[in-house]
């Protein structure tokens, strides 16, 4: 069965083949098919040629003129959004990244966020703050300060038990956190003071993207110019008028008009 199905592909693939070698010269099978007409197929073949490699080097340039204007659309449509987003993290700092956790406590870049048990969240501003750890009989306790020392506590008991059943948190542990608090609050102090000037920079920087589109209209004239050129090429204009004649000429030795 399998070589059946292979007989009647061939049988159609050949068929179609004929067909359109016929279409292509037509006037009678011999003429399309038979070695011994090629020098009559070889001038209408060869002007066909030409012109169709003409036309694919227009295309392929044109192609990859019009990929280089998408591209440079796409980086300046990045390039701004990028800038916007760069102003927009500035006016409005939020959390930013998570930096780590420990308990009740979540630290990021521009704040900290305590979490109690039942649910309630606070949102403690790094900047201007400072942190303490006291140490009691039963637990630590890191206290973040404002600049007027009003204090904000949050407990971590002893660790207590061993392996896998151990409960509680470590000195070493609180104070390490603690430690990359104070660090943040080092950072965000630089941040805040340094924020108008980085804001106006970044307004600036977008102004001048919004108005810079030399790139971009400089690939879309290198486009338009190819364009214009392979519209009016003598070469390939020339190409043509010589199909066309080959194609009369077919036609007066066979009474049937080639396609072109």
């Amino acid at each position: 069965m399998a070589y059946v199905i292979a007989v009647l592909l061939a049988a159609a693939l050949a068929g179609w083949a004929v067909y359109v070698r016929a279409r292509r010269f037509p006037g009678s099978l011999a003429l399309a098919l038979l070695p011994r007409h090629a020098e009559d197929r070889r001038p209408l073949a060869q002007a066909r040629a030409n012109v169709r490699s003409l036309e694919e080097i227009a295309r392929s340039e044109e192609s990859a003129a019009r990929a280089e204007v998408a591209r440079q659309e796409q980086k300046r449509e990045q390039d701004l959004r990028a800038a916007a987003q760069r102003v927009a993290s500035l006016e409005k700092p939020g959390r930013g990244k998570r930096l780590g956790a420990l308990g009740e406590l979540t630290l990021y870049e521009h704040a900290l966020l305590k979490r109690a048990a039942n649910g309630t969240a606070l949102t403690l501003q790094l900047a201007e703050r400072r942190v303490r750890v006291d140490s009691g009989d039963s637990a630590y306790y890191l206290y973040v300060l404002e600049a007027d020392g009003t204090p904000e506590r949050t407990d971590y008991p002893r660790r207590t038990g061993e392996g896998e059943e151990a409960t509680g948190f470590t000195e070493d542990r609180v104070r390490d956190f603690a430690d990359a608090v104070q660090r943040a609050v080092a950072r965000e102090n630089a941040f805040r003071a340094t924020l108008p000037e980085q804001l106006k920079q970044a307004r600036h920087d977008r102004e001048l993207l919004e108005q810079d589109t030399e790139a971009v209209d400089r690939v879309r004239k290198r486009h338009a110019e190819i364009q214009a050129r392979h519209k009016d090429s003598p070469r390939l204009a020339e190409a043509r008028a010589e199909l066309e004649t080959a194609r009369l000429e077919w036609r007066r030795h066979t009474g049937r008009m080639p396609p072109p």
